[in-house]
């Protein structure tokens, strides 16, 4: 059972210290691309404005813009709030299917184990529960998918 349990933690936490630096690059990357898309956005925002004050003046510009910017806005909005709508129903329809099929013998047995090996030795319980549930999600295609390092 140890050797079971070690191979899975081993699985599991293999590539935690590629996932932490792939995690500090990724952040610090997204950031100064979002500084720069700032400055894109602000130096676009300004140029609309400049243009619209020569054409009819500084109040007409100051309501153009804000009136660009609401219709982005509320563009966005509607998007977001359909997307969810989408996401919102197909978790629906999973869980539907998921709940017709049934239970699956194996984690009905896992599950009403569980509290006698909680008893028995929690933390190593609590280890090799996660860790399956993490092989599990991974081999079912949730979460990212394991690069080719060949």
């Amino acid at each position: 059972m140890r050797g079971l349990i070690e191979q899975i933690a081993v699985l599991a936490l293999g590539n935690v210290a590629t996932t932490a630096v792939e995690v500090k690059r990724k952040t610090i990357g997204g950031l100064i691309a979002t500084v720069f898309l700032l400055t894109a956005y602000v130096a676009l925002v300004m140029a609309l404005a400049f243009y619209v004050a020569a054409e009819a003046g500084p109040v007409a510009a100051a309501l153009v813009v804000a009136a660009a910017a609401m219709a982005g806005a509320l563009v966005v909005l509607a998007i977001v709030a359909v997307l969810n709508r989408q996401t919102e129903r197909l978790m629906l329809q999973r869980q539907a299917a998921m709940a017709a099929r049934g239970p699956d013998p194996v984690t009905a047995r896992l599950v009403a184990e569980l509290p006698g090996m909680m008893r028995e030795s929690p933390i190593v319980t609590t280890l090799m529960v996660s860790s399956l549930v993490y092989v599990l999600a991974r081999s079912r295609g949730f979460g990212r998918r394991p690069r080719d390092r060949s």
